[in-house]
């Protein structure tokens, strides 16, 4: 029996791949800029009042300092562009030499929450699939199921004629429905 297309073909770039592959290495430091900027962008928005912030403030503040990370600049210099740019938003309720006192804190944090381990998130099965098979599966098929089906929550039905030696191998059987 001619089965045409398989299901679907193997992934693309996997997150071994991203983290060691030298061809991702510009990818990797866009990254880690993204995330440093977010964290300082959320240390420093925390002294923003609950009633002068608005809507588009922290998406502002966060750019600035993911760009001013991509010039190059020190830690301590995009924490003082950020300040600066939200003491002339009149946003801040903190003064200058406050957030002077503050500024090696601000690093520090920043050093922390950046080492700071998070769980890898449990990935969702966004994916179902119900085969019906009518026919003995041939050995590439089997192989198909083995290798490739690992990440896609799906169901097998056996409807049909099958010769009475036929034995349905056990991995299937947890999918079985």
């Amino acid at each position: 029996m001619d089965w045409g297309f398989l299901v679907r073909m193997l992934p693309g770039v996997d997150s071994k791949r991203f983290w060691k592959d030298p061809a991702f290495e510009g990818s990797r430091r866009s990254s880690e800029r993204f995330a440093a900027g977010n964290i300082m962008s959320s240390i420093i928005y925390r002294f923003v009042p609950l009633k002068r912030r608005y809507s588009r403030l922290f998406t502002q503040v966060r750019r600035i300092a993911i760009a001013f990370l991509k010039q190059g600049s020190e830690k301590g210099e995009v924490f003082s562009a950020l300040f600066s740019f939200l003491t002339e938003q009149k946003r801040i309720s903190l003064t200058r030499e406050q957030f002077e006192l503050l500024l090696s804190s601000f690093e520090e944090e920043l050093k922390a929450r950046l080492k700071e381990q998070r769980p890898e998130k449990e990935k969702k099965m966004k994916n179902k699939l119900d085969i019906q098979v009518s026919a003995p599966l041939s050995e590439e098929d089997i192989e198909y199921f083995k290798l490739y089906m690992d990440d896609i929550e799906w169901t097998i039905r056996f409807e049909g004629e099958f010769p009475e030696d036929y034995r349905i191998p056990l991995f299937l059987l947890k999918h079985a429905a």
